[in-house]
């Protein structure tokens, strides 16, 4: 008790007080009344509120008609309208039936790249396979033999200047032939 009494006075005679270390806490210490002057006090705020309960009234009852109209105002913005609702489900449904589309198309652009990956190899691999087999073929015929074969065993001659004919068709790419080529006189 002796304690609160020091810092009572000591907050008198300063207007702040000093708690603890050397912190001072700049709010002043709030006045001490007696009975009679509390009871004054009270009664002049008793009588000022008599007299301004009409004008107090009239300022409440607006202060809630606005509170009220303000509050109504807030229901309404929050609440959805139906046509909202609607564009913004539209929104959605749109948004992910693109969504869902550009995936299909990538996936299936993935999967040709995959399917033209696979042929290339296959390509190659075929390609590959031919030329050995062409390499194998052509290392198996010995053409000097053929020739000799040809000359010796079946009479064959070699082709002579007179016996090559040229002909010129510029409608197709091939030529089918269903009787003698003229000659060239």
């Amino acid at each position: 008790m002796p304690d609160n009494r020091r810092r009572r006075q000591q907050m008198r005679q300063t207007g702040y007080y000093v708690e603890g270390s050397t912190v001072r806490k700049l709010e002043t210490a709030p006045e001490e009344h007696s009975a009679g002057q509390r009871r004054q006090t009270v009664e002049k705020r008793a009588a000022g509120q008599r007299r301004l309960t009409a004008e107090e009234r009239r300022r409440n009852a607006e202060k809630r008609r606005k509170k009220e109209i303000a509050r109504k105002n807030q229901e309404r913005a929050l609440r959805l309208n139906l046509t909202y609702t609607l564009f913004l489900i539209f929104s959605v449904v749109v948004t992910v039936a693109a969504c869902v589309f550009y995936l299909s198309l990538q996936n299936e652009v993935l999967r040709t790249s995959e399917q033209v990956a696979d042929l290339k190899s296959e390509l190659s691999t075929i390609t590959n396979e031919n030329v050995a087999m062409e390499e194998r073929i052509n290392s198996a015929v010995d053409l000097s033999e053929v020739y000799q074969r040809a000359v010796g065993e079946f009479g064959m001659t070699a082709i002579t200047e007179g016996q090559i004919h040229y002909y010129s068709n510029d409608n197709q790419d091939y030529v089918k032939q269903y009787r003698q080529i003229p000659a060239d006189d």
